[in-house]
């Protein structure tokens, strides 16, 4: 099977950007769904929404932003990334992603995560402290609501079900592991047979590519090596020289710099910024070329399966996007599923 290669947002919204726009939720969320239809266009294999609940982000629930998107589209697979489960009551997150790969003919998948921000478990009433445990029992009770139609269910965190008939029912709902670099989470996945997805905002290869030997190992051990899948998710720009990338996403970077006293986001200097564009650093920023090199590299050490390349964030304009998203499935995602095809022909 080729490596599947697709976009994603984390749907940050920046009301005024650094170049004077203003920017309503609804342009933003109206933008994110143009997104998801021109990925599709592009002949790439997956689109993600996040999901966040404070006012620097736009969408809360990616359900019905997914569903607007495959309303437009025909052959793309749609997936959350992450939905915070540990806050959710498994039972609706099921009947909306089934509801969501029924409208969308076999195409919805979820992405299920801890979340790396304390809001959703304040306004959800949700013990921050419990968050794993909170997590692995919910994350039980979702793979059983996805295999069986009628269950009777018992556990500490939501009321019991008894016979319990959960509607409406998907074929087929891959259900992913989202994790930021936690060890016990790719474990964890490994031994539960699941996919994961790891994001690559920091460090080199080798840590991701050792975090994946966790995964893998787990799995194996718990029998389930033949259904183990590892995704890698990453920032992405792509320009037409080296210079017009590093400058325009350099101007637009700085919305990881927290907003507010407390807020989210994350302080980037100047040096991590350049250095992480560089040939074994997790920015793919730069020529397609450039970009294409990258992600050979990093297959060559982690073994992915699926890449998901953040495309939009920090304010950067729709006509920017949209060039950058060509350049991906035109030319970066063609180049280098011929470049690992090749080499398993060598390899074989």
């Amino acid at each position: 099977m080729s490596v599947e290669i697709g976009v994603a947002t984390l749907a940050d919204r920046q009301p005024r950007t650094v170049d004077g726009r203003e920017v309503t939720e609804a342009a933003r969320l109206a933008q994110i769904v143009e997104l998801g239809v021109q990925a599709d266009e592009e002949g790439l294999d997956v689109f993600g929404v996040g999901e966040h609940h404070s006012g620097d982000f736009a969408v809360s629930s990616p359900v019905p932003v997914l569903s607007a998107v495959a309303a437009r589209t025909s052959r793309i697979r749609l997936t959350s990334g992450v939905t915070v489960l540990s806050v959710h009551d498994p039972v609706r997150v099921y009947q909306d992603f089934a509801t969501l790969d029924l409208l969308g003919a076999g195409r919805a998948e979820i992405t299920v995560g801890r979340s790396a921000y304390p809001e959703p478990f304040a306004l959800f009433g949700v013990d921050i402290a419990a968050y794993d445990e909170v997590f692995v029992e919910k994350l039980e009770l979702l793979l059983r609501l996805r295999d069986e139609p009628v269950l009777s269910w018992r556990g500490r965190h939501r009321p019991p079900l008894d016979r319990a008939a959960v509607v409406p029912r998907s074929a087929s709902l891959p259900i992913w592991i989202g994790a930021g670099g936690s060890p016990s989470s790719v474990a964890r996945a490994g031994a539960l047979g699941l996919p994961l997805i790891l994001g690559y905002l920091g460090g080199n290869p080798g840590h991701l590519g050792h975090l994946a030997d966790l995964y893998r190992a787990a799995g194996e051990r718990a029998g389930h090596g033949d259904r183990l899948r590892v995704g890698v998710a990453a920032h992405y720009f792509g320009a037409a020289s080296a210079e017009e990338a590093a400058s325009t996403y350099r101007h637009y970077h700085d919305f990881m710099r927290p907003k507010r006293p407390g807020g989210g986001g994350y302080v980037v200097s100047q040096q991590d910024f350049t250095d992480g564009t560089g040939p074994d650093r997790p920015l793919m920023i730069g020529t397609s070329e450039h970009v294409t090199d990258k992600l050979v590299r990093l297959h060559d050490v982690v073994g992915y399966d699926r890449v998901q390349l953040l495309a939009d964030w920090g304010g950067l304009p729709p006509d920017r996007v949209r060039e950058s998203v060509h350049r991906l499935g035109s030319e970066i995602a063609p180049a280098v599923r011929a470049a690992l095809d090749l080499t398993r022909k060598e390899s074989a």
